[in-house]
């Protein structure tokens, strides 16, 4: 396997708003306006007309932007959530958990409120979720029947709550899930290490598990040495120097207690693509990201351009104003939203040519968390992160590592998330009244809980009076790298095309089998991106 982590070229940080753009203001220019009255007063219905515009800022998104800007094409991405810039007072993120209005998003689709049973306890839910304050926060829970969905909302996307990881699938799990038109040696030589170079990747240093924060780490570490599996220095996203700011205090502690996943993290340690690649993407003066920018609808018309709807909000999450962005090129890059998007432009007609392949292929990665009870050592509190240590069994179907958690107390509990590979995918499909649900059984991932549950209970005999307490079975489980849904090679070509249409994207998690085999997601979907684009860019650069 290609170890090349080191980084030496391609998106530097670059920490605001203003800095990115050279202090610069940039506001398209609308192409016509008119006045609608509504219930909450006045908005301004406009349009705006583009080039190319690019739906959501995580990674997919992020590196769409980058390519596109780097080959001098203009670009407008927009974003639903707000801007998140690490500044010098350490306070941009709320902690977690946390009552702090800015931690979780909430509006009509979103609640962290699961779906009830029966027509009162339906009410009942409703009244509830009408009642919870709107917000344009951090932290997307989206409750679906028998599972609950966790994203990020941001400039950044899902990289501004995620743990960081950038772990490499094995070749096996590999081929097993993605078509055969993607070489795993071509990634593993070309695509992982540039993805590994520009996402600013690094290995967890040895000389951090020897610090008091790292205790839980260490026992992991050590555990995971002596059960005689597979164990790996997990290779990372953060700026380890930070880190080390952190524990001699210098710079705001937050890894080194525990936040730094489900929140954003106050240090500016994690890398998160705003200030990589789509940093560097704005500082080149041909990309604009438009945040408080919630995507409606997406259609085609008689001219064969197409329309974006959107919302721009306030910090509340109130709708101000209505715009529509017209544009010659469009990428879907939204996560877990765009096979939403893509569904309901077919359903509805707007876009009808759509493959039927749309919504299928959703998966959770085999995500399952199982917790470590251990008596004999304390392990601190709380738990510096992020992870340092992975485990995978033999054939690289199932992986675990400790995800160190921000426990008050030192309560002798080792956090363990694994990934493995689920035996069904589920679809998301179109409901009476308009709206999207997915289809999915807890049971889909019967055979990956299975696996990393066994890994789990092997690596807790070597930790001192350690044993498994929780076994991922709850009635809805939590998906943190929800993927899937506009699966490359079904719903598009080889490249991200989407059957159908010309012009017409996808550059996400939702290019995703369902599943990343066995590791976290985001180093496969960058390389799966970037490899769409060597192939694409041309379709941007050419005359339209």
């Amino acid at each position: 396997m290609n170890d090349d982590t080191s980084y030496d070229g391609g998106p530097q940080a670059i920490d605001t708003p203003e800095q990115v753009m050279g202090g610069r203001s940039v506001v398209a220019g609308a192409v016509g306006s008119t006045a609608l009255s509504h219930a909450g007063g006045t908005r301004t219905e406009r349009e705006e007309r583009h080039g190319v515009v690019i739906i959501g800022s995580g990674v997919g998104g992020s590196i769409a932007a980058f390519r596109l800007a780097e080959a001098g094409v203009e670009n407008v991405v927009l974003e639903r959530g707000r801007r998140w810039p690490v500044t010098p007072a350490g306070d941009t993120f709320p902690a977690f958990p946390s009552p702090d209005r800015r931690l979780v998003w909430l509006d009509d689709d979103s609640t962290p409120l699961p779906p009830a049973r029966g027509p009162l306890l339906s009410l009942l839910r409703r009244a509830l979720a009408a009642a919870l304050p709107r917000s344009t926060g951090l932290l997307d829970v989206n409750a679906q029947e028998g599972v609950v969905i966790l994203s990020g909302a941001g400039v950044g996307g899902g990289t501004l709550i995620y743990g960081g990881v950038l772990a490499q699938p094995r070749p096996g799990p590999f081929r097993q899930l993605f078509p055969a038109e993607l070489d795993y040696d071509e990634f593993d030589r070309v695509y992982y290490p540039r993805a590994r170079k520009r996402l600013v990747a690094a290995p967890f240093p040895d000389d951090l598990l020897t610090r008091t924060p790292y205790d839980s780490n260490r026992l992991w570490s050590l555990a995971a040495q002596r059960s005689g599996l597979s164990a790996e220095t997990i290779v990372s996203n953060y700026d380890f120097a930070t880190v080390r700011g952190e524990l001699d205090g210098t710079k705001t502690a937050a890894t080194v207690i525990g936040q730094y996943h489900f929140t954003g993290c106050n240090s500016g340690a994690k890398m998160s693509v705003d200030r990589t690649y789509l940093a560097r993407a704005e500082a080149s003066g041909k990309t604009t990201v438009r945040a408080l920018h919630r995507v409606t609808h997406v259609a085609q018309d008689h001219k064969g351009l197409y329309r974006v709807s959107v919302e721009r909000l306030d910090e509340s999450g109130t709708a101000v104003e209505r715009l529509v962005f017209v544009c010659d090129r469009l990428i879907l890059a939204a996560g877990v939203h765009t096979p939403r998007i893509l569904l309901t432009a077919r359903e509805t007609g707007a876009l009808p040519r759509l493959h039927e392949s749309i919504g299928k292929g959703w998966g959770s990665n085999g995500d399952h968390l199982t917790i470590i009870r251990t008596s004999l050592v304390p392990v601190g509190a709380p738990q510096g992160g992020p992870p340092a240590v992975l485990v995978r069994n033999a054939d690289g179907t199932a992986g675990v590592m400790h995800s160190p958690m921000p426990f008050p107390v030192g309560s002798g509990l080792l956090a363990c998330l694994g990934m493995g590979i689920s035996d069904h995918f589920g679809q998301w499909t179109m409901t009476a009244d308009g709206r999207t649900k997915l289809n999915w059984k807890a049971e889909y991932d019967a055979t990956a809980r299975q696996a990393v549950n066994g890994l789990v209970r092997h690596v807790a005999r070597y930790v001192p009076g350690g044993r498994p307490v929780m076994s991922s079975k709850p009635t809805h489980p939590v998906v943190a790298h929800p993927v899937g849904g506009v699966v490359l090679g079904r719903s598009t070509d080889a490249y991200g095309r989407l059957r159908g249409y010309s012009g017409l994207y996808c550059l996400d998690g939702s290019l995703m089998p369902g599943s990343t085999a066995a590791v976290n997601p985001v180093l496969t979907i960058a390389a799966v991106v970037e490899r769409c684009l060597d192939e694409i860019i041309t379709d941007f650069t050419r005359a339209w």
